[in-house]
């Protein structure tokens, strides 16, 4: 299995080893193309992708099949833009996602997705539980497992405002061909791109939960996802009137349903309770190494279980 990772950049040295570490430090079986699109950074982000250049071209210690890593500083439009440039220079792969500057991949991260997708050809993208890092690192908060139904991700109520978490870009990744069927990034949003992205998602497949951390999104000062105001009416405008109808109800429903209340029900080919929107979840169990079932997630609250 190959991964793409793309990290875009601008003046991020301050926290760029980390989140170099993050990618540079999985271990499994697979190989990860790695290249980090920098927008024209004067911090010292340039001389220390030169240095981590140097260092993988020498032989530094890996523990997965190999890493590919290239770097690349030109101007862009913004974030999404980056983005989609730095994955124009990576190639083919069977799973991808970007990572920003400032956050960082948990250990285990790869080889769980590897698991998933080698073992569930039919999940086309997946998420771990939302984790938030202080400024300084150390973790602040963790999600319990949360449902996100495919209509509702559809109607894009996951913005903190109808319905929470948020879709953690930090820890989702995917398969290539979802990312090409949907056309990638809107590289004309300045705030609410990934949120734009999972809503073209799930108009085509459900997003699966991972009961594991894969990523983790850290908060600090002057980062633009601070701007909460400015996201929503980004989110907004990206909405026509009938869909933010179609949001209003689906954010009802999903209240309504009590998906606050979770609980995971086995999957046997079918959901096991009356349910129109079940979001499947892989939790590992297992008592001496892991072991990996299909689940689903769906939600008990105000309905109960069915037989």
């Amino acid at each position: 299995m190959r991964f793409n990772i793309v990290t875009p950049v601008y003046n991020g040295a301050r926290f760029l080893n980390e989140t170099l570490m993050g990618v540079l430090s999985q271990a499994g079986d697979f190989s990860i193309r790695y290249h980090v699109q920098d927008a024209g950074s004067t911090d010292g982000t340039i001389e220390l992708l030169k240095g981590w250049s140097q260092r993988l071209g020498e032989g530094c210690p890996l523990n997965c099949r190999g890493v590919e890593f290239s770097f690349a500083s030109e101007k862009d439009k913004g974030l999404y833009d980056g983005v989609n440039k730095g994955f124009a220079h990576c190639g083919e792969a069977d799973a991808m996602t970007w990572i920003n500057a400032d956050d960082r991949f948990e250990p285990g991260a790869f080889a769980t997705i590897a698991n998933v997708f080698t073992n569930f050809p039919d999940i086309e993208w997946i998420t771990g539980r939302p984790t938030t890092l202080a400024e300084s690192g150390e973790m602040l908060w963790l999600s319990p497992v949360t449902a996100y139904p495919q209509r509702a991700v559809a109607a894009g109520i996951f913005d903190g405002r109808f319905a929470t978490p948020f879709i953690q870009q930090e820890g989702t990744f995917w398969r290539p061909r979802l990312w090409n069927e949907v056309g990638g990034l809107d590289a004309r949003l300045r705030l609410a791109g990934d949120f734009d992205l999972w809503r073209r998602f799930a108009r085509r497949t459900p997003l699966v939960g991972v009961d594991a951390i894969l990523g983790c999104f850290r908060m600090r000062a002057g980062q633009l996802s601070a701007d909460r105001a400015s996201y929503h009416a980004e989110v907004d405008a990206s909405l026509s009137d009938e869909e933010k109808k179609a949001r209003a109800r689906a954010s009802f429903i999903y209240k309504a349903r009590g998906y606050k209340y979770p609980v995971l029900v086995r999957h046997w080919g079918g959901p096991w309770v009356r349910e129109s929107w079940p979001m499947p979840v892989l939790p590992f169990l297992g008592g001496r190494g892991f072991k990996l079932e299909h689940w689903r997630l769906q939600a008990t609250g105000y309905l109960g279980l069915t037989d």
